[in-house]
């Protein structure tokens, strides 16, 4: 009997994991820097979630459906990650402030290159700029996405819909 892919990395078959990368690896990298905005974050985002997956390898004998589980872990990753920055930058911007108060000048990090569209994108709800990167960046279908972010496809193809429209009213 053939195993699948989840039976195989769940037994810890390197050759799996090298199948998974290959299979998974560039999708998942334009689908993190689209959220995360930044391409070293991505790559620290999909790192840890090839890591994440082999740790926790036993899981994935039992998964039907890989590449929608797998890019779930990925969203939760990046909010994760989103969250744990929050709250880094809720300190930073605190000690900031009680340096000025203390008289010494404080600068914050330089300003990142960002072309149009890109800031069109940065500039779309959360939601809308989640439907974009899986469906582009990361090739997944919208019945994939439902699956993904926890939504009927009907309201993933609204979000799709959506962010479409307002990317044409700000780009030329």
């Amino acid at each position: 009997m053939a195993h699948t892919l989840g039976q195989r990395l769940s037994i810890g078959d390197q050759e799996a994991f090298a199948a998974l990368y290959d299979r998974l690896a560039l999708r998942l990298l334009r689908t993190a820097a689209t959220l995360t905005g930044s391409v070293t974050e991505a790559e620290d985002v999909v790192q840890g979630l090839f890591v994440e997956l082999a740790r926790g390898r036993a899981r994935l004998a039992d998964v039907t459906d890989l590449e929608a589980y797998v890019f779930t872990m990925l969203r939760h990753a990046i909010s994760r990650r989103s969250r744990r920055a929050a709250v880094g930058r809720r300190a930073l911007a605190a000690l900031a402030d009680a340096r000025q108060r203390a008289g010494r000048l404080v600068q914050g990090p330089p300003a990142l290159a960002d072309d149009g569209l890109a800031r069109a994108v940065a500039a779309l709800p959360a939601p809308q700029r989640e439907v974009l990167a899986l469906k582009f960046d990361g090739g997944l279908t919208f019945a994939e996405i439902a699956v993904v972010v926890g939504a009927s496809i009907n309201t993933v193809a609204s979000r799709y819909r959506y962010a479409l429209e307002k990317l044409r009213a700000v780009l030329p």
